[in-house]
């Protein structure tokens, strides 16, 4: 049991490394502390292992924030490239991820309205799950922080993965891998036809900057989700041996506020369970300039809210606060939005 124990903690810091975040909490964990905090950095956990245990009876949420940064600073100063809430239900064993759209606008406090991105740069960690929390009604206190710049190495590293490429896709990939492989000083290959391809990690990282192909943000975020889940399903194949040596070159990559101690006692557990559900919000929304600026509005944000509350906890008898109500209608008296909106067709 023990080393069956070790190599899925060793598989479940690989995975929160990879795109977006994933579903797992690191195990060695990574503690810093206020003071680096104030510099631009994440801080410590707090969870307690009698928190965590009460836990696992019922349902928990955390939020996953990627950052892309060639800096090892992943808080204060930082954009959140990816927003993930993730609900993990200890009773059913099922797992549902809800990404956030980054232009998303929302109420930032002491900010205004701006997009939910800027959270994480106006305050690191800490403001951005306060924005998750004040706009949709959450209570999350738990956030695992990834650099999204090392990516295309540890994708590498596992030795690609397998994807479907159409050709609207392979119109604009092209352009992403250049831009990629000068940044990296690569020389990864064009995609020049539809086809399915074993991607390497320039082309990974590519393929889920595409956003304008039909769908656009939305067609990206779901094009996200589908290359967690296959990096997450090649990881899985590694060996005990090559996952330690990956955890070991990419663990400075993470920040969590999880002490390693409390995460170690679920890891089993997490392993078990199955991701049942994927979800983009808003799913309806405007897009469109504010004062020069273009954002995604959610329309309307209340309503957004209660279908997020309806993904995520099916059982639970939601209804929106009156602090949403009132960001909603501040949201769309500044917003002016149409009455035409895109919506999610999932």
């Amino acid at each position: 049991m023990r080393e069956k124990t070790k190599y899925l903690k060793y598989l479940l810091i690989i995975l929160l490394i990879i795109v977006l975040g994933v579903i797992y909490i690191v195990g060695k964990g990574k503690k810093e502390t206020n003071k680096d905090q104030n510099k631009g950095k994440a801080t410590t956990a707090e969870a307690t292992t009698e928190e965590i245990k009460e836990k696992t009876d019922g349902t928990e949420t955390f939020l996953i924030f990627g950052v892309d940064t060639r800096e090892k600073n992943l808080g204060k100063g930082t954009r959140s490239d990816s927003i993930m809430v993730v609900d993990v239900n200890h009773k059913s064993k099922e797992i549902r991820l809800a990404s956030i759209f980054r232009d998303t606008y929302v109420s930032i406090e002491d900010h205004g309205l701006d997009k939910i991105n800027h959270a994480h740069s106006f305050g690191g960690p800490d403001l951005a799950m306060d924005t998750v929390n004040r706009n949709f009604d959450l209570d999350i206190d738990k956030y695992i922080t990834i650099n999204f710049m090392n990516v295309s190495e540890l994708v590498d590293d596992i030795g690609g993965i397998e994807m479907e490429i159409t050709d609207s896709e392979a119109k604009y990939i092209n352009g992403y891998i250049d831009e990629l492989n000068k940044i990296e000083k690569r020389d990864s290959d064009h995609i020049t036809k539809a086809g399915t391809y074993t991607l390497d990690g320039v082309q990974a990282v590519a393929y889920t900057r595409i956003r304008y192909t039909a769908g656009g943000d939305y067609k990206r975020a779901e094009r996200q989700r589908t290359i967690l889940l296959k990096i997450f399903e090649k990881a899985k194949t590694l060996e005990s041996d090559q996952l330690l040596d990956l955890a070991d070159k990419f663990l400075d990559e993470i920040s969590t506020n999880y002490h390693s101690d409390d995460v170690t006692e679920i890891l089993y557990y997490l392993a078990k369970y199955d991701i049942v559900d994927t979800k983009a919000f808003p799913t309806s929304l405007w897009g469109g300039k504010i004062d020069g600026v273009w954002y995604g509005v959610p329309v309307t944000l209340e309503s957004n809210a209660k279908e997020l509350h309806e993904f995520l906890y099916p059982k639970e008898d939601y209804e929106p606060s009156d602090t949403v109500e009132e960001i909603s209608n501040r949201i769309r008296q500044v917003a002016d939005t149409p009455n035409e909106v895109f919506e999610d067709e999932e």
